[in-house]
């Protein structure tokens, strides 16, 4: 992780470990709203809280803490789903 992210949250799974969830666009407007997710110091999943394709001023507010962890929960599950 570098200075170019930032910790808005954190939670502790069902599997009784502790997930980071950071978000990417910290000193990178183009990245509002991209966000990782990490265990253990590393990266396990990203999402989009919204298309960053939308210029700053039409985009909606960032997602809240609960709103981030379940959008964290969904992206970890969708990245160890089977295929």
């Amino acid at each position: 992780m570098s200075d170019t992210t930032e910790t808005v949250a954190e939670y502790v799974g069902e599997d009784g470990r502790t997930y980071q969830i950071d978000h990417l666009g910290i000193g990178y407007p183009s990245q509002r709203g991209e966000y990782a997710v990490y265990c253990d110091g590393q990266m396990v999943a990203d999402f989009l809280a919204f298309g960053t394709l939308l210029k700053p001023e039409f985009q909606p507010p960032l997602p809240d803490t609960s709103e981030l962890i379940e959008m964290a929960k969904r992206a970890l599950a969708d990245a160890f789903a089977p295929e």
